[in-house]
């Protein structure tokens, strides 16, 4: 059988005792800063603490949490709530919150004398610690209301793809239909548009559906040069996977234009109801397109594009350090958690040869594979950069992972009897190993230094789960980690158990999804002032 995610490197220079320890403090995340995604509680509290919501002249029929970020020494969050009034008119609601720290005076519970919902409305959630107001209105991306618009878009495509390519010169568009398939509010907005042109009118070179993407900044520029470099190598042309035409980047609207693939759900949407008829079906489901993305990525690994920014294994180990810095500044009780870890990474890398920087995706995973019958396309090149081929390889094995036990589990609400879990765990080290059999199909892959890659991915999807309090995920990206550091050589080199044989099929269990964890202390804010003190010693890593 194949070792954990699908390698059998071993990984001597990193102590498990010590290791261990370590991770075992990064398991408790305090109650205190797991409230503010707990949208339960969240919701309570709105109820309790907004006058509108506790007289009933307003109900809240929704409240999400969508994301929180530690920046600056501050936890900030936005939750999206709907209320609904009296009339059944239901409005959604953006609210900023910031995580009020131990020993600071908590705001005062009066808002201004205005409604809740508007401008300068604010308020103070004692149960959870959140100062709460609404999210700034997305003035980042002006042009978003133009092409969000039917009629306006229409002329502003038009205009843009003419100015594309020869080809599309004398193109004329009736009417386009924009649906917005996702926003990040003052980050990115990413809109399909179908077109439609006269009958009879429209040439073959002329696209029926185009992809905009809007950018906050200048990053789509870098973006669209990265994509016109992928479009000229053998890619263009693979029978392994497709990538995307780019079309335009137009510079003062900050929006880049492609054509939209086809294909209508990712391997990611696909994960998520693949186990619904069963785990072996689920699984072998799987192997087409995990097979298949293991050679396309090999074929984008030596493609041979030129664009993209180097990023070594040095630049990922300080970004590894300066996310562990910045969560010891608001969580000092974790320092040192992960110095075994990043010592013992440090004398492993030194001792094993580093590989050449090839062409990578950066954000390989599953959502950015786009499914169409047996075909696969690669979506996202947002990150590319250039950098070793296992920052790819492990951060989309340790991802198919991860999505695959959240799908058995039903987003973790449900306990696998452990004998099936372990069963269910070698299974997916099987479907790992098969995605690193399609890769070497074109690409050799170095197992050892791909192990450290996965330790390194590992620890900075467990420092993410802290940093923006994810923590439904910590456990199990705890565990994958764990399974990583505890693998040894096999005795052996018998080949794999096919999927799923003789696998146990033990009952699923309920199981709680945010177990009450042992505090690690809720820092205050005299120790926060204190970080600059005690400098290095506050850091995980050092």
């Amino acid at each position: 059988m194949p070792g954990p995610f699908g390698i059998d490197s071993a990984l001597p220079l990193l102590h498990p005792a010590e290791v261990a320890a370590g991770l075992e403090r990064l398991a408790q995340p305090p109650d205190w800063l797991s409230a503010m995604e707990d949208s339960a509680r969240v919701r309570a509290d709105l109820e309790r603490e907004v006058p509108e919501l506790t007289s009933g002249d307003l109900k809240l029929v929704g409240c999400k949490f969508k994301r929180a970020h530690v920046d600056d020494g501050r936890w900030t969050t936005l939750h999206r709530i709907k209320v609904e009034n009296p009339e059944g008119e239901v409005r959604e609601i953006d609210l900023h919150g910031v995580l009020v720290q131990a020993d600071e005076t908590a705001p005062g519970h009066l808002s201004p004398p205005v409604p809740f919902g508007s401008s300068g409305w604010h308020r103070f959630l004692p149960g959870v610690g959140l100062e709460i107001s609404l999210q700034p209105a997305d003035v980042a991306m002006p042009s978003l209301p133009t092409l969000a618009d039917p009629a306006l878009a229409a002329a502003f495509l038009q205009v843009a793809l003419r100015d594309s390519a020869p080809g599309l010169a004398g193109l004329e568009i009736t009417t386009c239909t924009p649906t917005v398939m996702r926003y990040r509010e003052g980050l990115r907005c990413t809109i399909r548009y179908e077109i439609e042109y006269a009958p009879g009118a429209a040439s073959e070179a002329w696209p029926d559906s185009v992809i905009a993407k809007i950018y906050e900044g200048d990053e789509g520029r870098a973006t669209f040069e990265v994509m016109s470099s992928l479009w000229g190598t053998a890619l263009r042309t693979s029978s392994a996977v497709t990538i995307s035409e780019p079309l335009s980047w137009m510079p003062s609207e900050r929006v880049l234009l492609q054509r939209r693939l086809a294909g209508d759900r990712t391997l990611k949407d696909h994960i998520k109801t693949a186990f619904d008829a069963g785990w072996e079906s689920g699984v072998e489901s799987l192997v087409g397109p995990v097979a298949k993305a293991g050679r396309g990525l090999a074929e984008l690994h030596t493609s041979g594009a030129t664009a993209g920014e180097p990023v070594t294994w040095d630049d990922q180990m300080a970004t590894l350090q300066a996310a562990t810095d910045q969560l010891v500044e608001v969580v000092p009780a974790l320092a040192g958690a992960l110095l075994p870890l990043v010592t013992g990474l440090k004398a492993a890398a030194a001792v094993t040869p580093s590989e050449d920087l090839v062409p990578t995706h950066r954000s390989f995973r599953p959502a950015q594979i786009l499914l169409s019958g047996e075909d696969i396309a690669f979506l996202d090149f947002d990150g590319f950069c250039r950098a070793e081929p296992g920052l790819d390889l492990a951060l989309f094995r340790t991802t198919l992972c991860d999505l695959a036990l959240r799908s058995v589990t039903r987003e973790d609400t449900l306990t696998l009897d452990p004998v099936v879990r372990e069963r269910y765990l070698t299974d997916l080290d099987s479907l790992c190993a098969t995605f690193l059999n399609g890769y070497r199909e074109v690409a050799d892959v170095d197992e050892a230094r791909l192990a450290l890659w996965d330790v390194l991915t590992g620890a900075k999807d467990i420092l993410d789960c802290w940093r923006k309090v994810k923590f439904e995920h910590l456990d199990r990206r705890i565990e994958f980690l764990r399974r990583r550091l505890a693998a040894r050589p096999p005795a052996d080199q018998s080949p794999p158990a096919s999927f799923g044989e003789d696998a146990p099929q033990g009952p699923l269990r309920p199981h709680t999804p945010h177990p009450t964890r042992r505090s690690v202390g809720h820092p205050s804010v005299r120790q926060l002032g204190a970080r600059g003190r005690r400098g290095r010693e506050h850091r995980l890593g050092a």
